[in-house]
């Protein structure tokens, strides 16, 4: 007999299409108990498995279809006051990160990336596994060539005290970034130190909720806007956090922006930025103090909401 079944005899073709095909899912199998842990619950291994159909907005492109098929799903995103990452069936990301991985190996060259941060990528993309390794790829060589960054790096930036990682995470076990505005100043500042520093507070931040029981994948950022002025209107600076962190390089990680007591003279400032971040502009919620605080257990607080004038 020919075939890869008992009593049956396929072609070469046919054959060779079972064999990717049972391939894949033996990748999925192996790839199962990653997914398992990112959702919190257990996954069956079994090849007897019934495999769901892919609900529309969460379909795998197949490699070769019109690129148009995976736009349309892409515009499907809304977003709200939140920036919310996909999910697909255990069984679909499964599926997805094996052929993430599948197609990270077959570049050969491209650095290594641990499952967690794989399955983000193919949850950004919406179960869109080619997709995903095209922007995971993209990510990985940009933060191989950006190098180690320690606090060395980034020490007048971390003096300035105007950004930081609060050590406790909120109620919703999202970790916190909190900029004091007022410290930050333009001409004081060296633009590639900053960034720097932005990309090792958020990565501050994800080893924080990896580390917690509790850490839900998300970060929720504190800014804490009394006394700005036109010093402050850092737009290089905050063109890169939205634009190159928060939009490409670390997808769906910037669940909420709470702009705290923000005065008149930002209204000009916003009215340049609002545009360029286009539908993300609205998980910017203009808030008081007080509507913070209810997000944190007492005595948990960023400590710039409770101290100062006008607050505590």
């Amino acid at each position: 007999r020919t075939g890869l079944i008992p009593g049956v005899c396929l072609s070469g073709t046919a054959k060779h299409t079972m064999a990717m095909t049972v391939g894949h899912a033996s990748a999925a199998v192996r790839c199962a108990p990653v997914v398992a842990k990112a959702r919190g619950a257990r996954v069956s291994t079994s090849f007897s498995s019934r495999m769901p159909q892919p609900r529309p907005i969460l379909r795998m492109t197949p490699r070769g279809n019109d690129r148009a098929a995976r736009l349309v799903v892409r515009a499907e995103e809304t977003v709200g006051e939140r920036v919310m990452n996909a999910a697909g069936s255990p069984e679909e990301e499964a599926a997805g990160l094996a052929s993430v991985r599948a197609a990270l190996e077959a570049k050969g060259d491209c650095p290594p990336c641990d499952d967690q941060t794989a399955l983000w990528f193919l949850r950004d993309r919406k179960m869109d596994a080619e997709a995903a390794a095209e922007k995971l790829e993209e990510f990985l060589r940009w933060r191989a060539d950006l190098g180690v960054i320690t606090d060395d790096d980034i020490k007048p930036s971390i003096d300035a005290g105007a950004a930081y990682v609060h050590p406790h995470l909120d109620k919703e076990g999202r970790a916190v970034i909190v900029v004091e505005i007022a410290k930050h100043i333009i001409k004081d500042r060296d633009l590639e130190v900053s960034k720097k520093h932005a990309v090792h507070a958020v990565e501050q931040c994800l080893k924080m909720m990896e580390d917690a029981p509790n850490g839900s994948g998300a970060i929720y950022a504190v800014w804490d806007m009394r006394d700005f002025s036109g010093a402050n209107a850092d737009l290089d600076l905050a063109k890169f956090c939205i634009l190159d962190v928060f939009r490409k390089y670390y997808p769906k990680r910037l669940n909420q922006v709470a702009a705290i007591d923000s005065p008149w003279a930002f209204k000009p400032v916003w009215a340049i930025l609002k545009p360029i971040i286009g539908k993300y502009s609205s998980v910017v919620q203009f808030v008081k103090a007080d509507d913070v605080l209810k997000n944190f257990e007492p005595g948990k607080e960023p400590k710039c909401l409770t101290t100062g004038a006008g607050r505590g």
